[in-house]
């Protein structure tokens, strides 16, 4: 532990004077500080997940969020991806990574120990890409294919670029790994790093890139590519095209009783609150971007207008309920919830969104401007929608039960009078969230770390040091590529060290501000720069706390019709995607008029 608390200290330090500039600056800096969180797109074997707050590990499954300050530990075999927007990370069984960042423009990961395969699809000017291992801090400056070795008894690294560019830190300086090489740092100090031809790959990365021949499959023109989760609509359903909503998805294969929001459970994110996490296969982009709407008696998924970088939320519905909400033999408090519909307005409950940020969440679906300083709803289309609205009972919100089999059935219980809250449920959930979660329902939890290790080294660091936001690396000078040796690379691990690694120079110098200034409006004029985005070539496999709110009474909605009356759909077209830059929105296509300008 020594050895943790040395690295913690080391890189804590760097950015002390930042956090201070940070804390000094307005309240209002806060606004429009997007967030995003990742999702889990694969699983195969044991995934565990700890929360920021959480003290215990759980086991989790596809469509589980992934948000800053999560850890997350894959047991022996197995492998697990990871989509958070901009790119992929992969993990390798034996693997424990932490999630040290995760934001509108940064994404930050510390490897505690095994092998992680990152993909990185989209590098803007302003992102920030970086890994932090016992050894080093990586900055993985373009687009690319990259991977990371940490050894499981030592800080050993070894960092390898098949597509991309990265910068590794070392003492005093930092070296340039350019593609088909690999740099292996022992985490000494005073050592430099020892850059060679990279090896062949193995089956980790064979299926990694068979992982990416699907994500190049399935992109299409509707949404952005990074929108987390979108890659798995073309295979669950069709696109249609409606006057009203633009390019609708409707998912195929569902049964006659499923409605949005019902066939899933709900957990609690720190910082953001109670999140959906659906049981589908394709359950992730439609129930945290976008709206619902019931459309020739069928539920289609509306995301609005194409944006480059849509805001994510935990979810898009409207809550109902509470306390004050129990009928009969039902005993209070009971949750219920609504999807939110089309031009219906989405106000986050989590930290401060003013005009901006209410803009990103809300323009694209139609909602006018106007709206955001007007009266809060009092009644949504689609609770008149068959399977519109769903409830349960307090407990089994706060447990994280499986929705469908604890559904309170309100629709047709005109004795239930819920009142509208404009906030979500404040109840806190009840500790451990989901132990019987569907990944290992048989396993109990376990008080500490998954044992990805059988002998954990008494010096491995089991925290991942705090690292600067918005900290992004000093571009060095081209340094001299390194005669590449075909010398085979020494396999990580050997004896344990005792010896302390050297200080890790900042890729950078001095850190910028923790928060960003407030940010202006972003203009709307479409500007054909599209952002770069690199997909590695086919490779073939080697064979083997929200704010309390008192909800208002209201009465009961009067019948109203579900959604607007829709013109009949054209089938959808392909069209070519030409993104739009960063932060501005455009018509879904071909959707003229769909949202006001």
């Amino acid at each position: 532990m020594h050895f943790a608390r040395r690295i913690l200290i080391q890189r804590s330090s760097r950015f002390v004077a930042a956090l201070v500039v940070a804390i000094a600056m307005p309240a209002l800096a806060l606004e429009d500080e997007a967030g995003r969180a990742g999702r889990v797109a694969s699983v195969q074997g044991t995934l565990s997940h700890k929360a920021d707050d959480a003290a215990a590990w759980t086991p989790v499954a596809q469509n589980y969020p992934v948000a800053e300050g999560a850890s997350l530990a894959l047991a022996p075999p197995g492998r697990a991806e990871i989509d958070y927007g901009g790119g992929l990370f992969r993990l390798d069984g034996g693997t424990e990574v932490r999630v040290t960042r995760l934001d509108d423009r940064d994404f930050a990961l510390f490897v505690v120990a095994g092998s992680v395969v990152v993909h990185v699809r989209v590098h803007d000017d302003g992102d920030s890409v970086r890994i932090a291992t016992p050894a080093t801090e990586i900055a993985l400056v373009r687009p690319g294919l990259y991977r990371i070795d940490v050894a499981a008894d030592t800080p050993q690294t070894r960092v390898t670029v098949r597509i991309g560019e990265a910068e590794v830190a070392t003492g005093t300086r930092s070296v340039q790994v350019l593609p088909g090489q690999i740099a292996s740092l022992a985490g000494v100090a005073g050592e430099s790093a020892d850059v060679r031809s990279a090896p062949a790959i193995d089956a980790f990365d064979a299926w990694s890139a068979e992982r990416d021949r699907m994500y190049d499959e399935s992109r299409h023109a509707y949404v952005s590519q990074r929108m987390v989760g979108a890659a798995d609509l073309a295979a669950y359903g069709t696109w249609q095209t409606y006057p009203d909503y633009g390019a609708v998805w409707f998912p195929a294969d569902v049964a006659r009783v499923w409605a949005p929001y019902r066939f899933g459970y709900w957990t609690w994110l720190p910082g953001w609150g109670y999140a959906w996490v659906d049981d589908a296969s394709w359950g992730y982009a439609p129930f945290h971007y976008g709206r619902w709407a019931y459309i020739g008696g069928r539920w289609g998924w509306c995301p609005g207008a194409f944006v480059v970088r849509p805001l994510w939320a935990p979810a898009l519905v409207a809550w109902y309920g509470g306390a004050r909400w129990a009928a009969g033999a039902v005993p209070g408090p009971i949750y219920g919830w609504v999807p939110l519909g089309w031009r219906e307005p989405y106000v986050p409950a989590f930290g401060t969104c003013a005009a901006r940020c209410w803009t990103r969440y809300n323009r694209p679906v139609g909602v006018a401007a106007e709206r955001r300083l007007g009266p809060a709803p009092t009644h949504f289309a689609n609770w008149n929608a068959p399977g519109g609205v769903t409830a349960v009972r307090g407990n089994a919100l706060t447990s994280g039960l499986p929705v469908a089999p604890n559904r309170v059935p309100v629709g047709a219980n005109p004795s239930f009078t819920p009142s509208l809250v404009t906030r979500p449920p404040v109840a806190r959930p009840v500790a451990p969230l989901r132990s019987d979660a569907p990944l290992r329902r048989d396993a109990p939890l376990r008080p500490d770390a998954p044992a990805i290790h059988d002998n954990p080294p008494a010096n491995r660091a089991a925290t991942a040091p705090v690292v600067p936001r918005n900290v992004l690396p000093a571009r060095v000078a081209p340094a001299e590529p390194r005669s590449a040796s075909p010398i085979p690379v020494a396999p990580l691990g050997g004896a344990p060290r005792s010896v302390s690694p050297a200080p890790v120079a900042p890729l950078g110098g001095a850190a910028r501000s923790v928060l960003p200034a407030p940010v202006a409006p972003v203009p709307v004029t479409p500007v054909p720069n599209a952002p770069r985005s690199v997909s590695p070539a086919p490779v073939a496999p080697l064979g083997g706390a929200p704010r309390s709110v008192l909800p208002a009474p209201v009465a009961p909605p009067a019948p109203s019709p579900a959604s607007p009356s829709p013109a009949a759909p054209t089938p959808a077209p392909a069209v070519p995607s030409v993104p739009a830059p960063r932060g501005e929105i455009r018509p879904a296509p071909p959707n003229p008029g769909a949202v006001e300008r």
